[in-house]
């Protein structure tokens, strides 16, 4: 199911321009049937964790593999453009369920050896990103656009089918009341303030500190009605241990600097080297290509030594690979671009599914569902920062080495663009630093005070 999603998420990025021409709409509008998928799963990531936690995570996950088949149905079929959005949505709605639930199906089903199960979590996902864009671009020369949604539905099917013979359908021994309030005030909350980032990679406007500013009330408001609920949908006191907290932190730096490779570094290579699309795409591709393969061997190596030692290992190389990325000129032979772009891509590979499973381990057994929620949904916030920031960072530095205002790339001034991509870099650099300061503070500090081990 998660390579599924994946692929279903970069399938219809290639397909954008496609669907412009097919519905003769603008890009601004065209662009929501990408950003639709990601702002409704992160608004529904946290209330369908808890739900899983209440009546069974294998439930909710099985629930989320039917309603993400249908929502590919429906935008299979879709006749106008805001019809396939609302399809797109439902589809968001699917991944909600079930990515919310994976993790913690997993640490149940895998106690001993959890980090190679949550690695290979981690490949399935990277190849869902290394080989959309290929499938896509594929699917949409040879064929009409609604088969990249189309083709979901028989793996969907598959999936559930399989789902019910393989997972354990558990359910927990005492039925607590849903928190009805909580989840009406929470996901409004999360849909706008993820909706306000993505409106925000184009530019901030007074709407965007509108809706932030609703966001922030209805999360106050939250907090305010939790505390007060017998059987609440977040129990706040998870949030009372900083080692976990340090764990999700550590995560948003690392994803947010992992981002900006993933926006950056088209426009690099395709606008300063001039590196043919298709070349550049399989360049950036060998970054999803070492996840793929190191994630479940740093997940089982973690199983054996403990998360801490890959954790701080991970994020140093990713560090590490970071500031060569900031070295990166006109001049930089192609070979060396790869070589970079697989180091760097070993240091994240290696952090992810040890960091992953140290969230995991603060997890009661009755809270796998959220805690496993809440770390995909640090995951995509430092994803959708990363997009936003990085490309606020980006400009602003190009707009200071060329004197005025810079918002795309300028064909004869290739060292602005070259200066402000190494500025960009090595900001995000020292994101990832503070990250790790993080991470040794929770080892040394903060686990040892706790009594918790890795």
């Amino acid at each position: 199911m998660t390579l599924m999603e994946m692929l279903d998420t970069t399938i219809a990025n290639v397909a954008l321009p496609t669907l412009q021409t097919a519905f003769e709409v603008d890009m601004a509008l065209v662009q929501w049937v990408s950003s639709t998928l990601l702002v409704v799963s992160c608004a529904f990531l946290l209330t369908f964790g808890r739900l899983g936690d209440m009546i069974g995570k294998v439930r909710v996950f099985q629930f989320g593999v039917v309603t993400f088949t249908v929502g590919s149905l429906l935008s299979a079929l879709a006749p106008s453009l805001p019809i396939l959005i609302a399809a797109r949505a439902v589809q968001g709605l699917g991944i909600a369920a079930s990515m919310a639930n994976n993790q913690g199906i997993i640490t149940e089903m895998f106690a001993d050896s959890r980090g190679r199960a949550l690695g290979l979590l981690a490949t399935f996902t990277a190849l869902g990103a290394m080989s959309g864009p290929t499938i896509g671009g594929t699917l949409v020369s040879m064929a009409p656009w609604r088969v990249i949604f189309l083709i979901n539905v028989p793996i969907g099917v598959v999936s559930f089918l399989v789902g019910l013979r393989v997972l354990p359908n558990r359910r927990p021994a005492e039925r607590k009341r849903f928190d009805v309030k909580g989840a009406v005030l929470l996901s409004p909350a999360i849909l706008l303030f993820f909706a306000a980032i993505t409106l925000m990679q184009k530019g901030f406007s007074p709407l965007h500190a509108v809706m932030l500013a609703v966001a922030a009330v209805l999360l106050v408001l939250f907090v305010i009605v939790e505390r007060r609920e017998s059987d609440p949908l977040i129990n706040m006191d998870v949030f009372k241990n900083l080692g976990f907290d340090a764990c999700l932190l550590t995560a948003v730096c690392v994803f947010l600097a992992l981002s900006g490779i993933t926006v950056i570094s088209p426009f690099y290579l395709q606008q300063a080297m001039g590196i043919a699309p298709g070349v550049a795409g399989a360049i950036v591709a060998t970054y999803s290509l070492v996840n793929a393969i190191v994630g479940p061997i740093s997940g089982t190596i973690s199983d054996k030594i403990g998360c801490n030692i890959p954790v701080v290992v991970g994020a140093a190389l990713f560090a590490l690979g970071l500031s060569l990325f900031a070295s990166l000129s006109l001049d930089t032979p192609v070979p060396l671009i790869v070589a970079i772009m697989m180091g760097t891509s070993l240091g994240s590979a290696i952090f992810q599914a040890p960091n992953n499973s140290l969230i995991m381990s603060h997890a009661k057994p009755e809270m796998l569902g959220f805690v496993g929620s809440l770390g995909n949904l640090m995951r995509y916030l430092g994803q959708s920062l990363g997009i936003t920031v990085s490309m606020a960072l980006l400009y602003g530095n190009m707009s200071d080495v060329a004197g005025y205002r810079v918002t795309a790339y300028i064909p004869e001034r290739p060292d602005v663009f070259i200066t402000g991509m190494s500025r960009t870099f090595l900001i995000l650099m020292g994101l990832v630093i503070v990250g790790i300061v993080i991470t040794l503070v929770r080892i040394f500090v903060l686990d040892r005070r706790e009594g918790h081990t890795s």
